[in-house]
């Protein structure tokens, strides 16, 4: 089914829906693409997400995903600076604004990620969150983790974080703990925030640590400094789809 098959599709979404199923095949993971539905460059982007689950016959039930906007978004404790860098008392992490146009998108970026923290530790299993600009390279297939694994990346890093090569280098096949690529006390965690699965303790535990510390965005909170159950799975199930992200233009 194509994500804009018709304005009906889209209307009964926005009027009706936190997230609306595009297709569904039983007793798989639950995959949810985060999709700004009035914005035409998002729609396309999750749309050829679903079709490379499709193409690569992913053991995925896949799910568009009604982004948070700054139009609908709510009030939370926002403790990233906006501007100017700062060390955190809490942590001991040194901070960096992101390079953002409008800094209310940042923030309602991390809030689609929070609520589907939250989704997660509702329905009791775990999820895949994908980002709309996520692409299958090949089939996925859960692998198996211990118990303290609590969200493992599998999107490549190159061209898509902090000295991507040399992450990159530094992970074997299989899970792997987030690599250190630099000796500043910053939060170091996965390679982006496009394509990741998370459980239903370590999505508790992260919506704890947003409540205490203040609000981060997604990808900064999910550190291993922070959160040290978060893991990388190499060889990679996605990349990027190499565009231009919608929360910094």
């Amino acid at each position: 089914m194509c994500i804009r098959d018709s304005q009906n599709y889209c209307q009964k979404f926005v009027k009706n829906a936190r997230s609306t199923k595009v297709f569904t095949i039983d007793n798989l993971m639950k995959a949810y693409i985060i999709t700004i539905i009035k914005n035409s460059d998002s729609l396309d982007y999750a749309e050829t997400c679903l079709k490379s689950i499709k193409d690569t016959d992913s053991e995925l039930d896949a799910q568009i995903y009604l982004a948070s906007t700054p139009e609908s978004m709510f009030d939370v404790n926002w403790t990233w600076p906006l501007d100017g860098k700062k060390s955190c008392t809490k942590t001991n992490l040194f901070l960096t604004p992101y390079k953002t146009v409008d800094n209310k998108k940042r923030i309602a970026a991390a809030q689609s990620h929070y609520r589907l923290w939250k989704q997660c530790i509702h329905i009791n299993e775990p999820i895949m969150i994908l980002e709309h600009d996520a692409l299958f390279t090949r089939k996925f297939v859960a692998p198996n983790t211990t118990d303290d694994v609590g969200a493992y990346s599998i999107n490549d890093p190159r061209g898509a974080t902090f000295k991507a090569k040399d992450y990159h280098n530094k992970l074997t096949e299989g899970l792997n703990e987030v690599p250190w690529v630099t000796k500043d006390q910053i939060p170091q965690g996965m390679p982006g925030h496009s394509a990741y699965v998370i459980k239903p303790w370590a999505a508790k535990d992260v919506v704890n640590k947003q409540n205490e510390i203040g609000w981060w965005p997604n990808d900064a909170i999910m550190c291993k400094q922070i959160c040290p159950w978060v893991r990388v799975y190499k060889p990679y199930f996605t990349t990027t789809q190499g565009i231009k992200s919608t929360t910094s233009k």
